[in-house]
């Protein structure tokens, strides 16, 4: 049970699309497991770039998981004030996300905006969100979230987990442990 309210916290807190863009260069990210004794990762089915990593019995304080995806950029460089504006919108999507288990998805439980911003994480822009969900048999659920926009490439690590310190640790941890390599378009 708690490792599938893991799994919907992470769903509902998709929180915002990004559009693609036109050809920009080229952007090839691997998401790398850290410590593959520790976490059991797999890949989507039907998609290489996206993976779910859940740490093994034992090897965590509590259940966690982390996941990544890899989305094409709207832009190479993103407007600092754009992403500004993008992340205000957070708030609306946890509202929406609230609505959403009102109406059956998860009665009992309530999502709550912890801290959200503009940042860089590895020298690249990001939004950076931590939520928290409440309401549950087992105390609340912890998601730290990054949005990394790496050149042509929009990068989502999210961690659940029982304790804000772990979950934002191992998000942390897998973006120390993900590979950029870039090849912007000839001029």
């Amino acid at each position: 049970m708690r490792a599938r309210m893991i799994g919907l916290c992470a769903m509902l807190l998709a929180a915002f699309a990004v559009s693609q863009a036109a050809a920009q260069g080229t952007t090839r990210v691997t998401i790398k497991n850290p410590d593959p004794a520790k976490w059991a990762g797999r890949n989507n089915f039907f998609s290489r770039s996206t993976g779910v990593y859940t740490c093994r019995a034992l090897a965590c304080p509590d259940a966690a998981q982390v996941t990544a995806s890899i989305a094409n950029s709207p832009t190479r460089s993103p407007d600092p004030q754009a992403l500004a504006k993008l992340a205000a919108r957070i708030p609306e999507s946890v509202a929406q996300a609230n609505a959403n288990i009102a109406s059956g998805m998860a009665p009992g439980r309530k999502i709550e905006k912890m801290s959200s911003g503009v940042t860089t994480l590895r020298g690249y822009p990001a939004i950076v969100q931590e939520t928290r969900m409440v309401g549950g048999e087992k105390g609340p659920i912890y998601l730290a979230k990054a949005s990394i926009f790496a050149k042509s490439a929009l990068i989502h690590i999210s961690s659940v987990s029982s304790s804000p310190e772990l979950a934002r640790r191992y998000r942390e941890l897998f973006i120390k442990a993900m590979e950029v390599e870039d090849t912007p378009v000839p001029r």
